[in-house]
C-alpha cells in the first residue's frame, strides 16, 4: 500500500517538522511506501491533494482545519478518492475535535495504524467545498482576517482580539434560505450551516453528525445589541434547549439556497469563500477518514 504524507510547515507554528522523521517511521509500519510533501500554499496543497487521486491508497495530511478544506477541496472533485489520515497541528482544530483526534502526534499517528474509519459528508457551496461550516454574518471574518503571523505569536487569543471589531459593530444581514421543505426570510446577525459538532473551538452542536446527509442550518436572530447576545448565548448554551430557542431558529436540509447581498463574504471552513448568494448541497459520505475505534 502507497500512502503520502502533505504537511503545512506554517502550521500551528511549525512544530510538525519537528517531528517529520517520527511521522514517516511510524507511517512505514502500516505502508510500503510513504512519500512526504510540503505543502507551498493553499492552491498547492488542493492541486497536490487531487494529483494523489488514483496513485495513493491513503492521503495522511497536517494541518489545521484550513489545510483540511483545502485536502477535501483537492479531493473531492475526483471519483477516486484515497482514504484521509489526519494528524491536527492548527490554531483551533475544529475538524479534529469532531473526529476525536488528539492533537498528540503519537496519539493521532495511532489512529492511523489502528486503520478503523468512518465515512464523513462532504458540503459543496457553490463551486467549492467545506467539511463543516459555512458562515456569514457577527464573527465569520474573524479566522480569515487574523494573520499566520499572529497566531503565531498568541494562538487562540488572535482570534479574540480581532473579534473585538465585531464587538463593538455588530453586523447585521438580510438573508432569504430555502430548503426543500420551506423557505424563510428575516433579519439576523448571524447564519451557520454546519456539518459539525464544534465551530471555533465552541461544542455548541453536541447531538450534530457529521455522516447523515443533511445540515444543521443556525439562524441567529436578532435582538440586544444587535443580536449579539443571542450569538453569545448560542454558543454559550448550545443548540436543542428549549430555553434559547426563542434565540435562534434552527432547521435542517441536504440543499439549499441562501439570497443575501452580493458584497457578503462566506466563512467557509475558516477561510474566505464566495460572495452573496449561494447553494449548498450535502454530498454523502464522500470522504472515508481514519479515525478512533470509538466513532466507527
Amino acid at each position: 500500500m502507497k500512502c503520502i504524507f502533505l504537511y503545512n510547515p506554517q502550521s500551528g507554528k511549525g512544530r510538525i517538522v519537528k517531528k517529520l522523521d517520527l511521522i514517516k517511521s511510524t507511517l512505514s509500519e502500516k505502508f510500503d511506501t510513504v512519500d512526504v510533501y510540503a505543502t507551498k500554499s493553499a492552491e498547492d496543497t488542493i492541486e497536490k491533494a487531487k494529483k494523489c487521486c488514483g496513485v495513493y491508497d491513503a492521503l495522511i495530511f497536517s494541518g489545521g482545519d484550513g489545510t483540511f478544506n483545502d485536502v477535501t477541496c483537492g479531493v473531492a472533485t475526483c471519483e477516486t478518492r484515497p482514504i484521509l489520515g489526519y494528524i491536527p497541528s492548527g490554531t483551533v482544530n475544529d475538524i479534529a475535535r469532531n473526529l476525536g483526534i488528539s492533537r498528540n502526534i503519537k496519539k493521532a499517528l495511532q489512529v492511523i495504524i489502528d486503520g478503523n474509519y468512518m465515512y464523513h459528508d462532504v458540503g459543496k457551496i457553490n463551486d467549492t467545498y467545506f467539511m463543516y461550516v459555512s458562515a456569514i454574518g457577527t464573527f465569520t471574518g474573524v479566522s480569515y482576517r487574523t494573520k499566520q503571523k499572529t497566531k503565531k505569536i498568541f494562538g487562540k487569543l488572535a482570534y479574540v482580539f480581532d473579534g473585538l471589531k465585531d464587538i463593538v459593530n455588530p453586523k447585521m444581514l438580510d438573508v432569504k434560505v430555502e430548503t426543500s421543505s420551506e423557505i424563510i426570510e428575516m433579519e439576523v446577525p448571524l447564519v451557520l450551516v454546519t456539518n459539525s459538532k464544534s465551530v471555533g473551538g465552541i461544542p455548541f452542536n453536541r447531538n450534530g453528525h457529521l455522516n447523515d446527509g443533511e445540515f444543521d442550518i443556525i439562524l441567529v436572530k436578532k435582538g440586544v445589541r444587535k443580536g449579539l447576545v443571542n450569538i453569545l448565548k448560542l454558543f454559550t448554551f448550545g443548540i436543542g434547549r428549549k430555553k434559547t430557542a426563542r434565540h435562534f431558529l434552527c432547521m435542517r436540509g441536504s440543499e439549499l439556497k441562501i439570497k443575501v447581498d452580493e458584497n457578503v463574504t462566506w466563512c467557509v471552513d475558516g477561510e474566505a469563500g464566495p460572495k452573496g448568494e449561494v447553494k449548498i448541497i450535502n454530498l454523502h459520505n464522500h470522504l472515508k477518514i481514519f479515525v478512533p475505534k470509538k466513532l466507527t
